[in-house]
């Protein structure tokens, strides 16, 4: 295990330059240059980024994505206790390759859990972009995501006792997520309850109610979920044919209606999402049809008013921990929560909890 830099000022040539070697095939001496490029200010919370430059001898450019620990130290420590830097190197070392997604490809991951400090560099997909999650998603960007969500949970289908270490609901870490809803229920209602078409009363409701909603999604037909299926974790190709899928921070074992609940729920525009609802339930159910899985739409409608309850660990926590003199962040906090609490009541899920 190599020295990990806890921060992308503190990133020398010299580590860069073992790494480049060891990991990406390059002959010693055969570097010329190396630049860091700090990028993502505002997008990334749970991890600070930088486009790294290298110049060969014979003047060719290389570019990596690298990425290290979060730098606001209150979404470090949401990180550390969700167990997100561990979680997203073992994904790539053991999961990405079992996938049929398509994933960056990655030349170096370590975590050192002593430092607490992570580092991935990737490849840098230089013709791919990814949406804004404030603006939204478009119905061709959705639906093509739509079609990414059964890649990733079909091959784990009632299957994910074999990977022992993904965590579920009722994970320790995951369990104190009652704690910390608990801890967050006044600073996040104080910040977006004016917003929210969720009275407090109702909201309250569901932080009590969290110890159930965990057990609930934590059994019947399970199965690997990205859990932060979200657009800003997406790229899509110049053409918007392709997908990748980024961020692997979360994944988890839990009901299968996960990663499309927080797609359709929090990514799109409430109107397009309500107008095409029926239209992605289809696709989604299409797209598991076609790998052999027997999912109806009436267990995917019940599935969703748990799911969405349980989603709201994501807005709660997540829109507590920011750095709250970002407006960006605050603006993309307070778009999730919207859409989240429209799409709760749209699906009628607080029925599950009255």
């Amino acid at each position: 295990m190599k020295d990990i830099p806890n921060s992308i000022a503190a990133v020398s040539k010299e580590w860069l330059l073992n790494i480049l070697v060891d990991q990406c095939a390059f002959k010693p001496g055969v570097i010329k240059t190396i630049k860091t490029q700090p990028m993502g200010e505002g997008i990334g919370q749970t991890g600070e980024f930088c486009k790294v430059l290298v110049e060969t001898q014979s003047s060719e450019q290389n570019v990596f994505f690298l990425k290290l620990r979060a730098p606001i130290e209150g979404m470090h420590q949401v990180a550390l206790r969700y167990r997100m830097y561990e979680n997203e190197v073992r994904f790539y070392k053991e999961l990405a390759s079992k996938l049929k997604v398509r994933t960056p490809q990655v030349f170096y991951a370590d975590y050192n859990p002593e430092t607490e400090c992570v580092a991935l560099l990737m490849e840098f997909m230089e013709d791919w972009h990814s949406p804004d999650q404030i603006s939204g998603a478009s119905h061709q960007q959705a639906s093509l995501a739509i079609k990414g969500i059964p890649k990733i949970s079909a091959p784990y289908w009632n299957r994910t006792e074999e990977l022992s270490w993904l965590p579920t609901m009722t994970s320790e870490h995951l369990w104190a997520t009652i704690s910390d809803m608990k801890a967050c229920e006044e600073i996040f209602y104080d910040r977006f309850g004016g917003d929210l078409s969720i009275s407090k009363k109702d909201f309250g409701n569901i932080i009590d109610s969290w110890p159930r909603i965990l057990t609930e999604l934590s059994e019947g037909t399970l199965t690997l979920t990205h859990y932060d299926y979200r657009i800003e974790n997406l790229f899509f190709s110049s053409d918007e044919r392709e997908l990748a899928v980024i961020d692997w921070q979360l994944l988890a074992s839990v009901k299968p209606s996960w990663d499309f609940a927080y797609l359709i729920g929090t990514n799109i525009d409430t109107d397009l999402r309500r107008a095409r609802q029926q239209e992605y339930i289809d696709l989604y159910l299409k797209g598991l049809v076609e790998r052999g899985i027997d999912y109806s739409e009436a267990q995917l409608r019940e599935d969703m008013k748990w799911t969405l309850l349980g989603l709201s660990v994501i807005p709660v926590i997540g829109g507590s921990n920011f750095d709250a003199e970002n407006e960006r962040s605050f603006e993309l906090f307070k778009t999730i929560a919207m859409r989240h609490f429209e799409t709760v009541g749209d699906f009628d899920a607080l029925s599950v909890i009255a």
